[in-house]
């Protein structure tokens, strides 16, 4: 759950009084799913849900015609906070998710692998709470490798070096986690970080910068950047969330890869656009299109340009 709190001016150690306050159901794993219904994509929502705050997201999922199948826990779903001040700065408050049971754990694995058979893509977005093992996105990965759905995944740290053994399709990161969770030098670019993430295992990588946009990189060293259009943020909350969902959108619409990643830079423009994070208006992805930049960089030396992956010469993500 989200609750954003609009100031003119924020004061560290004084009472602040703001002049908005809105309560929405947000987080990555809603932010993914509210995008990907918003563009047409059936979402199925699959995550922990607990207490006023769990039963207040599901409400509102259920309003929007998302599908949910999720594992009700003890604890409450964690509400973060989003300060919006000082003429566009923004201030975010997490707060910590609770525990949960090894049996829970278990419990959401059998209901995302029960989805799969039906699945064009599968979105694993977020941190994971204490109590589920460090592996659990590596063997979603697995099992959709299996059922040959592509997977996408957006982690840091140990979920994500796991993960990388298992090839998913795509890890999206952004640079500064990319290089904390990879031990990367201090000065890597994100074309560094990207060819470092597809190095162990994964097919395609993306690794984004904020405004200043993303690098893509495949197996065979092959580079774009992808560029986004200049534009004044209202919140930039949920940009990452909604990149992840209009990348799997334009992919199971038969687009490439490079496509794919210029139709959710598209997408997580449109969100900065909007008061509410992982919201996206169809008419701006539509009107925002057009203007995203996509330039081929340099191939890694020693390597012959070729396409990354067997989805790839299929159709999914041809170069």
């Amino acid at each position: 759950m989200q609750r954003t709190l609009s100031f003119e001016r924020l004061v560290p150690g004084s009472v602040n009084r703001a002049n908005e306050v809105r309560v929405t159901a947000s987080g990555k794993v809603t932010n993914a799913a509210r995008v990907a219904a918003t563009l047409g994509s059936r979402a199925v929502f699959v995550s922990f849900l607990g207490g006023d705050s769990g039963r207040f997201v599901a409400e509102k999922l259920d309003g929007e015609g998302i599908v949910r199948d999720v594992v009700w826990t003890g604890a409450p779903t964690r509400t973060c906070a989003t300060l919006l001040h000082d003429g566009g700065k923004v201030t975010e408050l997490v707060e910590e998710a609770e525990a949960v049971s090894a049996e829970g754990a278990a419990a959401l694995e059998d209901i995302a692998r029960k989805h799969l058979p039906k699945a064009d893509a599968l979105c694993l977005i977020g941190s994971l709470p204490s109590g589920v093992p460090e592996d659990f996105y590596a063997r979603l990965v697995e099992a959709a490798s299996e059922a040959g759905v592509p997977s996408l995944v957006d982690a840091q740290g140990a979920p994500l070096v796991e993960v990388l053994a298992a090839e998913p399709f795509v890890v999206k990161r952004n640079l500064e986690e990319a290089v904390a969770t990879l031990g990367l030098r201090e000065n890597a670019d994100a074309r560094d970080a990207a060819l470092a993430l597809v190095e162990p295992g994964a097919e395609w990588a993306v690794v984004s910068e904020g405004a200043k946009g993303s690098v893509l990189a495949n197996r065979s060293g092959k580079t774009w950047r992808v560029s986004p259009p200049n534009l004044e943020a209202v919140n930039p909350i949920g940009s990452g969330d909604s990149m992840a969902a209009g990348f799997l959108h334009s992919l199971t619409k038969g687009s490439s890869v490079p496509e794919a990643a210029a139709y959710g830079t598209a997408c997580a423009a449109a969100n900065v656009l909007t008061d509410t994070s992982g919201v996206v208006r169809t008419s701006d992805v539509e009107e925002l299109l057009p203007k995203v930049r996509v330039s081929k960089g340099p191939i890694r030396s020693g390597e012959t340009e070729r396409c990354g992956s067997s989805m790839a010469r299929e159709g999914r993500g041809k170069c």
